[in-house]
């Protein structure tokens, strides 16, 4: 029995020296430790709240990306649509702007056609006034004979005498 004894009494004695350690060790290290494990225990309940809600927070997002996306041909095919009307709209004022230059530009070919068309026939005019009163006095100095010469003197002398 002795050999069976000592080893109930040796294991008895290394149970009763654990719970002797372990009673030391909650006597002066329990409360540190105790304080240790509650704010380990808070800070990775925390974090594990912070994850949750990080990972909320990034599956709103990508449902708010995911329609983003949905609505991107649309707003695409809005955009070209409205790049469309701007470039029309751009192209009819330069064409309006262009017809109305054109015009201006034909009235005053036209102001400038008829002035140039007026100066030309006063030219005309002036010239063919400037020939006949050549070809007048060259019939006059031709055909007017002395006789003629003082006859038209005495006529023009008693129509001033007439007038007075």
């Amino acid at each position: 029995m002795t050999s069976g004894g000592e080893n109930w009494l040796d294991w008895a004695w290394k149970i009763l020296n654990f719970a002797v350690l372990v009673g030391i060790l909650i006597k002066f290290a329990g409360k540190p430790l105790k304080e240790y494990l509650v704010n380990r225990h808070n800070a990775v309940k925390e974090k594990i709240e912070e994850a949750e809600r990080l990972y909320r927070d990034a599956g709103d997002l990508k449902k708010e990306y995911e329609a983003k996306l949905a609505r991107l041909d649309e707003e695409i095919d809005a955009f070209k649509k409205k790049i469309v009307e701007e470039t029309e709209s751009e192209k009819r004022k330069m064409l309006d702007e262009a017809r109305s230059f054109a015009s201006k530009i034909q009235e005053q070919a036209r102001l400038n056609y008829e002035q140039e068309l007026k100066e030309v026939k006063g030219r005309i005019r002036e010239e063919i006034t400037r020939l006949a009163l050549n070809r007048a006095e060259k019939l006059v100095v031709e055909k007017l004979t002395k006789n003629d010469n003082d006859r038209m003197v005495e006529e023009f002398i008693e129509k001033l005498r007439s007038l007075n």
